[in-house]
């Protein structure tokens, strides 16, 4: 039986996942998260999918699918008018993205108290059945979703970007990660899962990761002229954290672009759905780790001062700690202006916001513990010259600047990052 956690009160829902937990059920795949606006292969324009590595196999899987994108103001009211499941090692194949998504057994269709185009309310979660997968560590499958042309396409659409949701473009070929969309239909989001619950072969219970961050967290990197982009790795993982995990760990990416931990903390009442749709899901999915990795950066770009930027971030700590999650803090990279595109320190200047994160970086390297982080993952040791500035001695070796917009790391910036060893699959 489905269950929509809001529909029913938040007692059935706790006891709800309660349950499934207990019946071995947790997130198991990889590529989840909300405002995926990346990558994402498409064959004609009302059809949207992604594939999903299952770094510990799965016999069965529940796609979750939530009411919210994580943007702010973003309410999702479509019906998923047909959701489908595919299977490797033939997915690609076009016949299974036909119109009805029945044209070949790889496919299986997902329902929700038996409904195929099952609807999702804003700030509601919605667990379909579970669907037999039997697959083995390290395979995939593939999430689809069908929306019809008519009034059930009219109705999916993007309160921020005024357009569908599933209208992604027609010029990325099958199943190609390399690409990313063109900018004139880059959306705020897809609808794709929140995350991907299920039983593994081995019964055993694995991690589970939530990334939780701003546009690095997410995945930008910074391109040559300053625009950000991405830089996807052959199972589209981009940015360090998620390159880092390499798909040996599930993880959900419940980062967004421009986000603040004035967003997400009850100190300004939190910012609607980027708040619900974190604590939400942080609460419910049976995540075991959060690798927190907003350190303040867009706080200080906002103006705030040292002292508000620190308590937005015990604040959100404390709820993320109190959920009972394993909390990993991230120290935010600097920031600074250059008159050569990052060559030299010389012509590096710290901003008045990075000045900030220079300072935040040094109270959460030496407090994050105390306020009960399990590890400082400790990025801006990384890249910081010591002084508040990008490393520049790397260009060489990297052939690249290691900033192109003073906040965000370039691509080869963030590969390097990803092989240093900060985080690995080994440590969780």
């Amino acid at each position: 039986m489905a269950v929509d956690f809001e529909a029913q009160g938040l007692a059935l829902g706790a006891r709800a996942v309660a349950e499934a937990r207990h019946e071995g059920y947790f997130p198991v795949a990889c590529r989840t998260g909300a405002a995926f606006g990346r990558a994402v292969a498409v064959n004609n324009p009302g059809v949207s999918r992604m594939r999903h590595v299952l770094p510990y196999g799965a016999l069965d899987v529940i796609p979750v699918y939530a009411g919210w994108t994580l943007q702010p103001g973003e309410i999702a009211t479509a019906a998923l008018a047909g959701i489908h499941l595919g299977i490797e090692p033939t997915w690609g194949a076009q016949t299974m993205w036909g119109a009805t998504g029945n044209g070949a057994a790889v496919v299986r269709r997902v329902t929700a108290n038996g409904n195929l185009s099952p609807s999702v309310p804003a700030d509601h979660l919605l667990l379909p059945e579970p669907v037999a997968v039997n697959r083995r560590a390290g395979e995939a499958i593939g999430t689809r979703i069908w929306v019809p042309s008519g009034s059930g396409y009219a109705a999916s659409r993007s309160v921020l970007a005024g357009q569908d949701y599933c209208y992604i473009g027609a010029n990325a070929t099958d199943w190609a990660w390399g690409g990313t969309m063109p900018g004139a239909s880059a959306m705020p989001s897809v609808i794709q899962p929140l995350a991907i619950l299920g039983r593994t072969p081995d019964r055993r219970r694995h991690p589970a990761v939530a990334i939780v961050g701003d546009s690095i967290g997410y995945g930008n990197v910074s391109m040559a002229g300053g625009a950000t982009g991405w830089d996807n790795d052959v199972d589209g993982n981009s940015g360090w954290v998620e390159r880092a995990l390499a798909s040996r760990v599930a993880w959900s990416n419940l980062s967004a672009p421009g986000d603040r931990l004035d967003y997400l903390t009850n100190v300004n009442g939190g910012a609607g759905a980027r708040r619900t749709g974190r604590t939400n899901a942080l609460r419910r999915l049976g995540y075991t780790h959060v690798i927190h990795a907003l350190g303040g950066t867009n706080d200080a770009f906002a103006g705030l001062t040292l002292a508000q930027v620190q308590d937005r971030w015990l604040n959100w700590t404390d709820e993320l700690v109190c959920m009972g999650h394993r909390v990993w803090a991230v120290t935010p990279p600097p920031h600074t202006a250059s008159s050569d595109n990052w060559a030299t320190l010389a012509n590096q200047n710290v901003t008045a916001p990075g000045a900030v994160l220079v300072q935040m970086a040094d109270w959460i390297r030496a407090n994050a513990r105390a306020y009960g982080c399990e590890r400082v993952l400790d990025l801006a040791a990384l890249v910081d010259n010591g002084a508040g500035k990008w490393r520049v001695d790397l260009a060489a070796s990297l052939g690249a600047p290691p900033t192109w917009d003073g906040v965000h790391p370039s691509s080869m910036m963030t590969q390097w990052i990803a092989a240093q060893g900060l985080l690995t699959p080994s440590m969780l």
